[in-house]
């Protein structure tokens, strides 16, 4: 369990009233999970969910309270969530991990392309908050640096306001293109976890059990490619694809 304070109450210079209480069940749900509450712990997390705040340490530790409750498909969805905010944390991955091998579904992963790799390691190089301060750093020595050459035009100041104005513009497009890319989630697939016990998997979006191909269970994670009405096609990370119902699943 995660003992941090919770990253999104940086907002309390907004809604200090709001955050200071959000900041409050979270400790509530800190305590509660020593005791071992689990339940009590979970509620107090999710009620900070429920107010519109999420991080990366909130959803790893309602990920934990689901594990202490039994709950491995919820557990997961969580994990996944807060891998996707962390993506380098060591602890969430050992957690992330260790739900999917008690998961009955035995799925082993295609290789990727290299290609694919390499981008999905450049958007989740750095964190989140520190990607933030760095573009808005970036931004600012370019600035700084076009006054100065404006300013100082002909003298050796200028020559430097132009280095940096170069510098502060290129890092501000490529460090502001790396954030655009994960808040608008353009890299990303749609994926989602099996939240029943078992869902069949069918050739078509239908009730039909002959159109049955496989079946999975809790806690498997699909890609969703397309839907049809209260249907999802979703593929596995070993290729397999086929329908089954969205009710089945939650978008991580």
């Amino acid at each position: 369990m995660r003992i941090a304070i919770l990253v999104a109450l940086v907002a309390v210079a907004a809604h200090p009233p709001t955050a200071a209480a959000q900041a409050d069940f979270y400790a509530e749900g800190n305590r509660l999970y020593q005791e071992g509450d689990f339940a009590g712990a979970l509620e107090a997390y999710e009620s900070i969910l429920d107010a519109g705040f999420e991080s990366g340490d909130l959803h790893f530790n309602i990920g934990n309270a689901y594990f202490k409750l039994g709950d491995l498909g919820r557990a997961i969805l969580h994990y996944e969530r807060a891998h996707r905010l962390l993506p380098s944390d060591e602890g969430v991955l050992a957690n992330l991990e260790l739900a999917r091998t008690l998961t009955v579904d035995e799925v082993e992963a295609l290789p990727r392309f290299w290609v694919l790799s390499a981008w999905d390691w450049w958007v989740g190089l750095l964190p989140r908050s520190l990607l933030l301060l760095l573009v808005a750093l970036s931004y600012l020595g370019g600035m700084a640096g076009v006054v100065a050459l404006i300013m100082r035009r002909g003298t050796s100041v200028a020559i430097w306001g132009g280095r940096m104005a170069l510098a502060g513009g290129v890092l501000t497009l490529v460090l502001g293109l790396n954030l655009v890319v994960r808040e608008l989630g353009l890299s990303r697939a749609e994926e989602a976890v099996v939240l029943v016990a078992e869902v069949p998997v069918r050739s078509a979006p239908s009730e039909d059990g002959d159109l049955t191909v496989f079946t999975i269970h809790e806690g498997t994670k699909v890609r969703i490619d397309r839907r049809s009405d209260e249907w999802a096609e979703v593929v596995l990370e070993d290729g397999k694809v086929g329908w089954l119902r969205l009710e089945a699943v939650e978008t991580i």
